[in-house]
C-alpha cells in the first residue's frame, strides 16, 4: 500500500519569467444543501461497521462508529452507493473501497478520532476512504479528517473527487495527504481545500504518483509544515497533467512541484502566498522555501497567468530551464474560500 511521496528540492533563489496577466480565481462554492433555514432535513441511526453484501447496494443515513477495521468495507461489489453517512473510526479505515467499480460516496463525513493532540497517527494506514483496484470512484461532498490521508488511490483509474473538505492530516508515510494517486491514471479533483493546523503531520498535501492526465482545479491548500512535502506535486517520474485555480499558502517546502514529475505538466493560474522559511517543528524547508519546483533536464513544463505574494525570501522558481513559459507576476490576492460541505443531519 506504500507509494511515492518526497520532493526534495534544490536552488537558489531564481528570479521570475515575464509577467503574466494574473488571472484571478473564482470562489468555490459548498457542497450539497442541509435542511431548509439551516434545520437538519435528515437524521442518521447508529451503526456499528458495515459489509457490502451486493452489487449496487445503497448504504446511507448512519452514523457508524469504528474501533477495529473498516467502518465501511467494499470488496468486490459493484455500483455500490454510500450517502448521507457519517463515520467516526479508529483502528482502521473509514471507508475501504476494494475491487469494486462504480462505487459512489455522496456526503460522507468521516473523521479519524485515534489521532494524538497533535503530531503523527500511528500508523500510515489510518485513512479516511481506502480505494485499491477499483475503476471509477467517485466522491462527491467529503468532509475528512485527521486521517493518515484523505482519500488514497491505488490502481484505481478515472476517479472523480469533487468538493472534498480536508482537515488536519497525519500521516506519516510522506504521501499526498488529502489525496494521493498512486497508478491511477485519468483522475480528477475539483472544488477541494486541505486545511492543516500547527499541529498536523501532513507531507505533501496532493501528490500524482506514476498517474497519468490528472487534474487538479479550484483548490485551496492551507498548510503545510514537512520540511519536504508540498502543496500540489507531480510524482514518480512518469506522472502528467494539470493544475488549474489553485491556490497555496503557509507552505514550508513549497507549492507547486514538477520535481518527479513528466516534463511539459502545466501549472495553469496558480498563485503562491506567504510560504514559511522558518522551522515549523519538524526541520528547515528543504528547498529553501521554493514556491514553484521543476526538474534538471526538463525544458517543457509550464507555468501560465499565476502569481505570488509575500514569498519569504524570494525563491521563486528553479530551475528556470525547466520551463518553456514563466508567467508570474507579484500581486496581492484574495484567497479561494475553503470548502464548506453541508449535510442534511446538521
Amino acid at each position: 500500500m506504500n507509494s511515492g511521496g518526497t520532493a526534495g528540492q534544490g536552488g537558489s533563489s531564481g528570479a521570475a519569467g515575464n509577467a503574466g496577466a494574473g488571472g484571478g480565481s473564482g470562489s468555490a462554492g459548498s457542497a450539497g444543501a442541509g435542511g431548509a433555514g439551516g434545520a437538519p432535513s435528515c437524521s442518521l441511526v447508529d451503526s456499528g461497521p458495515v459489509k457490502a453484501t451486493q452489487d449496487n447496494q445503497v448504504i446511507e443515513g448512519l452514523r457508524i462508529t469504528s474501533t477495529s477495521g473498516p467502518a465501511i468495507d467494499v470488496d468486490g461489489h459493484a455500483g455500490v452507493v454510500v450517502r448521507n453517512v457519517e463515520i467516526l473510526h479508529a483502528g482502521g479505515v473509514g471507508i475501504r473501497v476494494a475491487n469494486s467499480d462504480d462505487v459512489t460516496l455522496d456526503h460522507v463525513s468521516i473523521e479519524y478520532t485515534g489521532a494524538p493532540v497533535m503530531g503523527a497517527n500511528s500508523s500510515s494506514d489510518l485513512l479516511n476512504i481506502s480505494c485499491y483496484q477499483s475503476a471509477r470512484l467517485s466522491v462527491t461532498g467529503a468532509r475528512l479528517t485527521r486521517g493518515s490521508s484523505g482519500i488514497y488511490l491505488q490502481s484505481c483509474p478515472d476517479s472523480e473527487l469533487s468538493f472534498i473538505e480536508g482537515h488536519d492530516f497525519r500521516g506519516p508515510f510522506p504521501r499526498g495527504q488529502v489525496v494521493q494517486w498512486n497508478a491511477s491514471d485519468n483522475g480528477v479533483l475539483e472544488d477541494f481545500s486541505v486545511e492543516n493546523p500547527a499541529g498536523s503531520w501532513p507531507e505533501d498535501n496532493v501528490n500524482v504518483y506514476k498517474s497519468l492526465n490528472a487534474t487538479i482545479r479550484r483548490g485551496l491548500v492551507d498548510g503545510n509544515n514537512s520540511p519536504s512535502g508540498v502543496g500540489v506535486i507531480f510524482d514518480g517520474d512518469t506522472s502528467t497533467g494539470r493544475v488549474e485555480d489553485v491556490d497555496a499558502i503557509r507552505m514550508g517546502n513549497g507549492c507547486f512541484s514538477n520535481y518527479a514529475g513528466a516534463d511539459g505538466n502545466v501549472f495553469l493560474r496558480t498563485r503562491c502566498r506567504e510560504n514559511v522559511c522558518s522551522d515549523q517543528g519538524r526541520g528547515l524547508p528543504s528547498s529553501n522555501a521554493l514556491m514553484w519546483a521543476g526538474k534538471p533536464g526538463q525544458s517543457q513544463i509550464r507555468i501560465e497567468q499565476s502569481k505570488y505574494y509575500a514569498s519569504c525570501n524570494g525563491n521563486l522558481v528553479w530551475p528556470n530551464a525547466s520551463f518553456a513559459v514563466v508567467e508570474l507576476s507579484e500581486e496581492d490576492f484574495t484567497l479561494r474560500s475553503p470548502i464548506r460541505v453541508d449535510f442534511c443531519w446538521e
